[in-house]
Formats: structure tokens, sequence, C-alpha cells
């Protein structure tokens, strides 16, 4: 890459896209293809462990009431789903829901544990995760994203199952 294409910032790199497409609207289906291939969830799994251990790293310091621990715990998702909402508004579908199917599933994995120094334990498990969930599903439901059933992987959430059949 060029040392002027390193200088440019986030904004000057969008704006000469823009006016290269501008200037060659032959090349909008390369753009679309190359831009569909890069907005990918490569190992949704790992994602999901990812979330599962930064909800886990959530140490209780002091006394916390139920609201602020939410709030602590959504502070942590809330870079997950404004991710998953970039995704969805660029058309990459697919990786936005993969990303919103990791959230749940670093929830679900959290619904067992029994240390008690974790937040999440504290807040009184598996009820915490399950409530937290079904406020992430209330935001990812708007961007009427195509979520797969989770039936297999989160047996006791029969509520999602229910929400998400057409």
């Amino acid at each position: 890459m060029g040392s002027w294409k390193r200088r440019l910032s986030d904004d000057e790199r969008s704006v000469l896209l823009t006016e290269l497409l501008l200037r060659h609207p032959e090349l909008a289906g390369e753009a679309e293809e190359i831009t569909s291939t890069l907005l990918v969830v490569d190992d949704d799994q790992q994602l999901a462990d990812e979330i599962t251990a930064r909800l886990r790293a959530l140490r209780l310091r002091g006394p916390v009431s139920v609201d602020a621990g939410r709030g602590q715990v959504l502070e942590v998702l809330q870079p997950y789903i404004d991710d998953l909402t970039w995704r969805k508004e660029r058309g990459a579908r697919r990786a936005a829901a993969d990303t919103a199917v990791a959230v749940m599933l670093g929830l679900y994995e959290c619904r067992e544990d029994t240390d008690e120094n974790m937040l999440l334990a504290r807040m009184g498990l598996p009820g915490a995760a399950d409530d937290l969930a079904r406020t992430v599903y209330e935001k990812v439901r708007p961007l009427h994203l195509p979520l797969p059933s989770l039936a297999d992987e989160c047996p006791e959430w029969t509520w999602y199952e229910e929400s998400w059949m057409p």
C-alpha cells in the first residue's frame, strides 16, 4: 500500500471509495462482492467462547444492585450488538445473525456457573442470564435477522424457540 494510502483517515478512505464508485459504476458489483466476503464471522463458536469468558470475568466489586449488575453485563455485550447492527446495515445479514447467536450462546454458557464472585452468579443464575438473553433478543429482533433455532444448544430457552418461529 502506498504511503499516501496509509495517511488517509477512515473518513477520507470512505470518500475515496465513494468517489471511485461514482466515477466507475461498473465496479459496484465487485465492491459489493468483496464487502460481503469481508463481513463474515469466521468462527461463531470462538466468538461465543470469547463472550462467555468476558462475562465470567465480570467480578463483584462491592455491593451491586441487580440493575447495576445488569448494566455492567450489557456494557460488555453492547459492542457485539453494535457490531451485528453495523454488519446488518451493510448487508452482511448472515454475519450479523452469527454474532447475535454468539451473544446468546455466550450468555447461555454462563447459566450454570457457581463462582460466587462472578457478577452473573451474584445476580442469580440461571435467571439473570435468561433475562439478559431476552433483553438482547429484544434489541436484535427489530433487525429481522435470519436467526436459527437454538433448541439443541439452549434447551431451556423455549421462549426463544417460540419467538423466532415465523
